[in-house]
C-alpha cells in the first residue's frame, strides 16, 4: 500500500507557563518533511522557552521524518533551548532508543525538563 505524494502533516502550537508546545499529527517521511522542515526550524530558533514536542499522533514514517526531529534537537542545543518529546507512539519511542535519545521523551513537567547543552 503506497502513500499519496503530498502527505498532510498538521501542526499545532501554543505557549503557557510551562513553555512552548507543539504538536505533531500525521506521517513525516520524505514527502511531508519538505514543508514542515522550514516551519519546525522557525520555532526551534523562535524563542527561549522550553520546547515541549508531542508527537504522540504523529507516525515516522522514514528515516527523513526521524531526521528532522533530530535536526530540531540539535538546533536546539546549538541554540540553549530546552529540548522535550512530552509523547510519542511505541515505534517512535523506539526510535529515539536506538538512536540513544530515549532520554527525551518524558512528561512536560519543568521540574523533570532537562536542558540539553
Amino acid at each position: 500500500m503506497g502513500h499519496p505524494a503530498h502527505t498532510i502533516v498538521t501542526l499545532d502550537e501554543r505557549r503557557d507557563h510551562v513553555g512552548h508546545h507543539v504538536s505533531l499529527r500525521g506521517r513525516l517521511d520524505i514527502h511531508s518533511v519538505p514543508d514542515l522542515r522550514m516551519v519546525l526550524h522557525r520555532i526551534v530558533d523562535d524563542g527561549s522557552d522550553d520546547l515541549l514536542v508531542d508527537l504522540a499522533e504523529c507516525e515516522i514514517g522514514d528515516a527523513t521524518g526521524f531526521g528532522v526531529i533530530v535536526e530540531c534537537l540539535r538546533r536546539a542545543r546549538r541554540g540553549s533551548r530546552s529540548f522535550r518529546i512530552v509523547d510519542a507512539d511505541p515505534r517512535t519511542h523506539r526510535l529515539l532508543r536506538r538512536a540513544r535519545l530515549g532520554h527525551l521523551v518524558g512528561p512536560a513537567d519543568p521540574v523533570v525538563s532537562v536542558a540539553v547543552s
